[in-house]
C-alpha cells in the first residue's frame, strides 16, 4: 500500500522506527497497520462493495466512536473524525459498479490538539484515497 509520506506524518508521534505491515483480508478488502517502534499507530483499511451499499452507514457506530464525525469532500461521501476518517467514491470493479471505501483509524492522538489532527486526516485522506482506489483497481 503506497502512503504520501508528507501527509501521512502529522499522524505519526515522535520514533526511531515506522515498520508497515500489510495483510490480505481477501483480494477486495486490503488492510495495513503502521508501527512506530512496534506499536500499533495507524490502521488503514480498503474495501470493495455492492454499489447499494452505504459504508458510511454500515460503519456509523464505529464512526460515532471515532469522535464527531462530519461530512468531508473527498470522493463521493467522506466523514472526518476525531480519531479517524472514512472515504466512499462510486467506481467500476471488474467490470461491474460498486462502491470502494477507505477506513483510517489512529490508535493515538496525534496532532494533540482535535482540529489540527481532524485537518491533518483530511489532509491524508485526499491524498491517500484516490491512490488506493486506483491500486484496488477501482475505476
Amino acid at each position: 500500500m503506497t502512503v504520501d509520506s508528507d501527509s501521512l506524518s502529522p499522524l505519526l508521534p515522535n520514533g526511531k522506527k515506522l515498520t508497515e505491515k500489510s495483510y490480505d483480508a481477501g483480494p477486495e478488502s486490503p488492510r495495513c497497520r503502521l508501527l512506530v517502534d512496534q506499536k500499533l499507530v495507524v490502521y488503514l483499511s480498503g474495501d470493495v462493495v455492492a454499489a447499494d451499499t452505504d459504508p458510511i452507514k454500515v460503519q456509523d457506530r464505529a464512526l460515532v466512536r471515532l469522535g464527531s464525525p462530519a461530512a468531508a469532500d473527498i470522493g463521493d461521501d467522506a466523514v472526518i473524525a476525531d480519531r479517524g476518517a472514512m472515504a466512499v467514491a462510486d467506481c467500476t470493479y471488474k467490470g461491474k459498479q460498486q462502491k470502494f471505501a477507505v477506513l483510517v483509524q489512529l490508535q493515538r492522538n496525534v496532532p494533540e490538539k482535535v482540529s489540527e489532527r481532524r485537518d491533518a486526516l483530511r489532509s491524508f485522506l485526499r491524498s491517500y484515497f484516490p491512490k488506493a482506489m486506483e491500486k484496488q483497481g477501482c475505476q
